[in-house]
């Protein structure tokens, strides 16, 4: 791909017109090197999530669907490539400091098939300055593990980059929840301090924790948070080998990153996971206190002492906006909503007073009593996976109850409180964007390449509705990679009936298939 591809943020070119490369980084080993980290596709730090909650807190962020979007630290792109493939008008642009990443992630490009899309293997400090404008920037697990001076230049970077209107996101380490997490890093650092090939590390590492939990008492508070953290880690080699024995991993407090940030001209906006942002779960006395803090920003250092947070993922941008908190039918106007809900039992009388429970595709669980609850959430269930327009969503449901006049301002804005508990309880969405996707299975189900591609691996895979998904299920995963367009329910029950290892006991049936194809629908991974 060339770098006129990358349309207003194409690197530099010569006086000439020809378009000249910013000069990368010379190569050199880097921890990453000889220790992949794959990485994955992260919701929450997606373009599509960030406008979203830009957009409730008052800010007018640029379309996704044609945007400029910049990822430091993109690794081998398996954040930055899903995203490239769900949004092919818009130009993304990744920069990571090892090598060997950066070609992997090309790689993955090219065979995913995407043209939208550059990487740049560079150091955060020798950033182009008249590298372009970018309307969203992202910096996932980087901040925290570089040093200062790459730190200052991530900042500086979204300072000197960031459109008039653009978003950014940052995650880092907080305290005071990453003191929890010293100890088994202080044991392994350690431990492991001789040892320099990079897996005998983390297996070493894996061994002490077990010596020592093996050691302490029982029971007793240490041995329970060792055992906690420790647990966290067990899940992930690369996770072991890049946080917990990380060379650099230096937690800040939320206000001095947010001093930093400020220095650079950046403002707090909203942490892309609110639910951390919310007051209402907690007793009166601490509402009453946390409501009476004027200064926004130290009621938020105050609720990380609270949940005694770890790690933050927040959205900023440019100094001087206005925002406003009080979210008002207008703005919501401008949002769509989507939520998996199925309620436990058919609803006979919405207004009997009757609680009734809903659940998500992954497992949530809400209930209500109320009737306007009751009915936006069947209605959410019954348009999913397709996001609804707030407006559309809230006539629905007035439909549905029989309303033949307007919502007065106290019940519309009960239910646009309702609705922003339900993002913060994960039970709903808000977007700016409907991506493209089937919601019927066709004869011949065609999944998204990039979904095929992410099933081969094992791991999480992300649907065309930027959410992302771990399929349990062998028989799921297995057919999603049979899902190329090629082939009918014949081809694909007797391909599955065919794997190694299958007996009659395990045989895949007709009815089987027809399911999974249903939740990869209700997934939105097929596009075809």
């Amino acid at each position: 791909m060339k770098n006129d591809d990358l349309g207003d943020f194409a690197l530099p070119r010569d006086d000439s017109g020809v378009s000249v490369k910013a000069a990368e980084t010379p190569e050199l080993v880097t921890p990453y090197d000889e220790f992949r980290y794959p990485g994955k596709f992260y919701p929450h730090a997606s373009p599509e999530r960030m406008a979203a909650l830009a957009t409730l807190f008052g800010l007018k962020p640029a379309p996704v669907e044609r945007c400029r979007v910049l990822e430091l630290g993109c690794g081998e792109g398996g954040h930055l490539v899903p995203l490239a493939y769900a949004l092919p008008e818009s130009r993304f642009l990744g920069v990571d400091l090892s090598q060997a990443s950066i070609g992997r992630a090309r790689e993955l490009a090219d065979r995913v098939g995407v043209r939208n899309i550059e990487f740049l293997a560079q150091d955060l400090t020798k950033f182009p300055a008249d590298g372009g404008e970018f309307d969203y920037i992202i910096a996932h697990g980087l901040f925290s593990w570089v040093p200062e001076d790459a730190q200052q230049a991530l900042l500086d970077i979204c300072g000197r980059h960031l459109a008039p209107e653009g978003v950014a996101y940052i995650s880092y380490n907080t305290f005071p929840g990453a003191h929890l997490r010293q100890i088994p890093r202080d044991l392994t650092l350690f431990h492991t301090r001789a040892i320099s090939d990079p897996a005998a590390k983390v297996r070493e590492a894996y061994k002490i924790v077990e010596s020592i939990l093996a050691a302490m008492p029982e029971p007793s508070l240490e041995r329970e948070l060792l055992r906690k953290v420790a647990a966290r880690y067990k899940t992930s080699d690369a996770l072991t080998r890049f946080d917990l024995l990380a060379e650099v991993n230096e937690p800040v407090y939320f206000l001095d990153f947010m001093e930093q940030a400020a220095a650079c001209g950046l403002q707090f906006v909203a942490e892309s996971d609110i639910k951390f942002m919310r007051t209402a779960h907690l007793p009166e006395s601490a509402r009453k206190w946390l409501d009476a803090i004027p200064d926004r920003l130290l009621r938020e250092q105050y609720l990380d002492f609270i949940h005694c947070r770890g790690f933050r993922k927040t959205i900023l941008c440019r100094a001087g906006h206005r925002l406003d908190l009080e979210v008002t039918p207008e703005r919501m106007s401008r949002l769509m909503v989507a939520g998996s809900l199925r309620p436990s039992r058919p609803i006979t009388d919405f207004h009997s007073g009757e609680e009734i429970e809903f659940r998500t595709v992954h497992g949530q669980v809400i209930s209500c009593k109320e009737a306007m609850p009751k009915a936006i959430y069947l209605e959410m269930g019954a348009a999913f996976p397709r996001a609804l327009r707030y407006d559309e969503l809230r006539a629905r449901a007035c439909r549905r109850l029989g309303y033949d006049k307007p919502l007065d301002a106290e019940m519309e804005a009960k239910l646009i409180r309702m609705l922003v508990s339900s993002l913060a309880n994960g039970v709903a969405g808000f977007h700016v964007y409907q991506p493209p996707f089937r919601t019927e299975v066709g004869a011949r189900p065609l999944a998204s390449a990039m979904t095929r591609i992410q099933a081969e691996s094992g791991g999480p895979v992300s649907s065309m509705y930027l959410a992302s998904f771990m399929l349990e299920d062998s028989i799921m995963r297995d057919l999603l990679l049979l899902l190329d367009g090629s082939r009918d329910r014949r081809q694909m029950l007797s391909a599955l009936q065919a794997r190694p290892g299958v007996d009659s006991a395990h045989m895949v049936t007709a009815e089987a298939i027809e399911r999974a194809l249903k939740r990869l629908a209700d997934y939105g991974m097929l596009i075809g």
